[in-house]
């Protein structure tokens, strides 16, 4: 977050030279990349230097760390404690003792010493709830409002986490991810929505919810639907750089969406 925190400022420091307004920048990122946004949007550090954020298939629940639920490193953080002891980790298996030692090495080796044989044993460099960088949980930043004051504009494509063919999950599964997600009166008004009493309706409610939480047109030629990703070339639109029989449709869509 530091890294990035300081490429933004150096952007915020730099961007009128090359015709860009330093008084108007909005910050903007899909997947991983979302986290990265929504960090600027939270931290202290980056205070009144945005005026809006586009989080792109970001984190969809606020989820704290150690959450059984959570599986991408984009919706969870590491905890301090836990960041402290992978520093120590890291440094140990580079063979140095201190941060100012670590500094010589090559990239090569900075990066040998974080890699181990498993997912498991790869030192993985997240997102750290320190109360520096990070301010709070995300569900506390939304509570106590901490996040800077701006529009933002945040949405998930349609197949990338929506209907599952053959899905069969239980009824007490459908109701745990329910109140990850929500709590309170939200609980029986989403139910009152997609009730569910046993796996078959289960099933049916939990794909019926994420089909109409999200509505996305598909690109052309391939198989996936409106796939994780998918939005990027409408956004940018660049749809010359993937080869697919992009139509007159899709040129239209990214038009729009760039515009936006």
């Amino acid at each position: 977050m530091l890294d990035q925190f300081a490429a933004f400022q150096w952007i915020y420091a730099n961007i009128e030279a090359f015709g860009g307004d330093p008084n108007h920048i909005t910050v903007q990122g899909q997947s991983a990349g979302s986290a990265a946004t929504q960090h600027i949007l939270y931290s202290n550090l980056t205070r009144d230097l945005i005026v809006g954020a586009i989080v792109e298939s970001g984190v969809r629940d606020p989820h704290d760390p150690h959450d059984p639920l959570c599986t991408s490193f984009a919706e969870t953080y590491t905890s301090l404690d836990e960041a402290l002891k992978d520093g120590d980790t890291y440094l140990s298996n580079l063979g140095v003792s201190s941060i100012a030692e670590a500094r010589t090495l090559s990239m090569e080796a900075l990066i040998d010493g974080a890699t181990g044989t498993t997912r498991d044993t790869t030192i993985m460099f997240e997102a750290v709830l320190d109360y520096y960088a990070m301010p709070d949980t995300y569900l506390n930043v939304l509570i106590k409002g901490l996040a800077h004051d701006v529009p933002a504009i945040t949405g998930n494509n349609k197949d990338e986490n929506s209907a599952t063919y053959g899905l069969d999950i239980s009824l007490a599964e459908y109701l745990q991810d329910l109140n990850q997600t929500y709590s309170g009166e939200w609980v029986d008004r989403f139910l009152s929505l997609y009730p569910a009493n046993d796996s078959t309706t289960a099933s049916g409610a939990y794909n019926s919810m994420f089909t109409d939480r999200s509505k996305d047109h598909a690109p052309s030629g391939q198989t996936s639907g409106a796939y994780h990703e998918s939005d990027i070339n409408y956004v940018l639109n660049n749809l010359y750089a993937i080869d697919k029989p992009w139509t007159a449709e899709d040129y239209a869509i990214a038009n729009k969406m760039n515009d936006y």
